[in-house]
């Protein structure tokens, strides 16, 4: 049975036309009495010059001068400032300053305003579109080298953003080289995010795609190790493990398996522990089974069907 969703699970949706370009990212849905649509923006880079003010705290408080009542109050330099400030601009005494009081403070003593550059983004209309244009909608959940990341996709029926980008419509998905696909991501018929393309592959007469997920596995150092367990004592765990480990870098569960194995109930310190993101290869598909190649890359089928043909790797 299809899934339905509540608005605000389908907010910020990535809208991906049927030749799988980025359209935009919903941004409202709009139910009126005939009909809902739905209001598609997206994002832009937007470079904002805004004053430095940690810089242009540290340059007033180059001109702070300790008097020696400050000196017999034990006041910090800061709270100095915020004195000179408060008389300066006619403040009371327990009024808060504001980053804009010592921006006119500092202008009062000709002092350069310092400025920084912030990156954000903002969100621009890109159109509209009716609930009856969808294809499919699918949520999954990926890993990446910093998070997992819920991924919101709104699959459309028809070529809006190859047609607003004036790019033909796929009759037939050529074969493309690795450089050309790695690294986009893999949505089943559905429109659920399976992964990311790691390169072509070639099976007996045709090629394909293999695809990866990011999985985080721990790993210890084991010199840093070897050190700690010295350092504390533990020099006769430090030398059987010397004996059964090559690698100076093994995977946690290898480390607490031996330990087990042992009847060793030392606990490994976490600040030894670092999590490293590597690739888990969980597909092969033939070139056949990708139904189009755009920004993403859609497959024909879905992931009941993946698996039952026996393309899942996992």
């Amino acid at each position: 049975m299809e899934r339905a969703y509540r608005e605000d699970e389908l907010l910020d949706a990535t809208v991906i036309d049927s030749e799988g370009y980025i359209y935009g990212r919903v941004g409202k849905i709009n139910v009126d009495e005939d009909e809902v649509t739905l209001t598609i923006y997206e994002s832009k880079p937007d470079t904002r010059t805004m004053v430095d003010i940690d810089t242009l705290k540290g340059e007033l408080l180059k001109n702070v001068k300790m008097p020696l009542s400050a000196k017999l109050q034990k006041l910090s330099l800061s709270e100095i400032l915020e004195v000179n400030i408060k008389k300066n601009l006619g403040l009371k005494p327990t009024e808060s300053l504001t980053n804009q009081h010592y921006v006119k403070y500092a202008e009062r003593l000709e002092i350069p305003i310092p400025h920084r550059k912030t990156e954000t983004e903002r969100k621009e209309p890109k159109g509209s579109m009716k609930l009856q244009e969808i294809k499919a909608i699918g949520v999954s959940v990926l890993r990446t080298p910093e998070k997992e990341k819920v991924i919101k996709v709104v699959l459309l029926n028809d070529p809006r953003e190859a047609t607003f980008r004036n790019i033909p419509v796929q009759e037939k998905v050529h074969y493309r080289s690795t450089n050309a696909v790695k690294d986009k991501l893999v949505l089943d018929a559905d429109g659920v995010a399976l992964g990311f393309v790691d390169s072509v592959v070639f099976f007996h007469g045709t090629p394909g795609v293999r695809v990866y997920v990011h999985e985080p596995r721990d790993h210890v150092d084991l010199k840093t190790l070897y050190r700690y367990l010295d350092a504390t004592g533990n020099t006769q765990i430090a030398k059987a493990m010397k004996t059964y480990f090559i690698s100076d870098t093994v995977r946690r569960s290898e480390i607490e398996a031996f330990l087990q194995e042992a009847r060793n109930r030392f606990i490994l310190p976490e600040d030894i522990i670092s999590t490293w993101h590597v690739k888990k290869f969980v597909m092969d598909v033939p070139w056949s089974v990708i139904h189009k190649v755009g920004d993403v890359m859609i497959l024909v089928l879905a992931f009941s069907d993946l698996r039952s043909k026996g393309y899942l790797l996992r």
